[in-house]
């Protein structure tokens, strides 16, 4: 079975978790709440760039988030049909991780109001009009071919936090983009995901305290 070792708050590691539930792998997780594991695992190589998050999968020890996803989407078949779909999941996965950025350092550089404000004007402005042109073309409620991939996990991680951050009217002004977003999260894999433990709660003083102590940055 894979294990996940990172913070027991969302950060990085929370589009991991996604993609593993969408992909029906199987996970246990590891926390890190002090310094002492984390220099550890620094100690005994696994941590090669002295970073989590950290996947155990297949015999293997990955870090880096990108790398670990896209192992997770090839191994369930969410990596597209051939070349030309996974250089177009990626292209779309990148704009989604370019866009949760607004999002990641809440708490730690910036308030819950500024990042709403940041996520809104980029959104209105970049990311809403190209994912309702794509949803267009497509014509299949899927960004690259007719099912979830690694491209849609990471648009919904995004605005799950959009919705939950900014309120449920958010999407209000992009149908398209709202009833893209109520279609995925009414995925079976994915609604029992968010309704599970593995589904972390937002940034709080706690997490942000106990990433501080592992990271020694107190």
């Amino acid at each position: 079975m894979a294990n996940l070792t990172y913070f027991n708050g969302r950060g990085k590691g929370e589009v991991i978790r996604m993609m593993l539930a969408a992909a029906k792998i199987p996970f246990t997780e590891t926390f890190l709440t002090e310094r002492q594991p984390f220099e550890k695992l620094i100690q005994d190589g696994l941590l090669p760039f002295k970073q989590v998050p950290f996947l155990k999968i297949d015999d293997m020890e990955l870090v880096q988030t990108g790398a670990i996803v896209r192992y997770v989407a090839k191994k369930g078949g969410m990596y597209g049909a051939d070349d030309k779909e996974a250089a177009m999941i990626d292209m779309y996965y990148e704009a989604s991780r370019d866009f949760y950025s607004k999002f990641l350092p809440v708490l730690v550089m910036k308030t819950e109001e500024q990042a709403v404000k940041d996520a809104k004007a980029a959104g209105e402005d970049k990311y809403f009009p190209a994912l309702e042109k794509r949803l267009k073309e497509t014509g299949s409620g899927y960004l690259v071919g007719t099912s979830l991939t690694m491209a849609d996990v990471g648009f919904l991680e995004v605005l799950l936090s959009c919705v939950e951050f900014g309120g449920d009217d958010f999407l209000d002004d992009h149908s398209e983009v709202k009833q893209y977003y109520q279609r995925l999260v009414a995925t079976p894999l994915m609604a029992e995901f968010l309704k599970s433990p593995f589904r972390k709660r937002k940034n709080d003083e706690q997490y942000i305290k106990e990433v501080k102590r592992v990271l020694n940055r107190e």
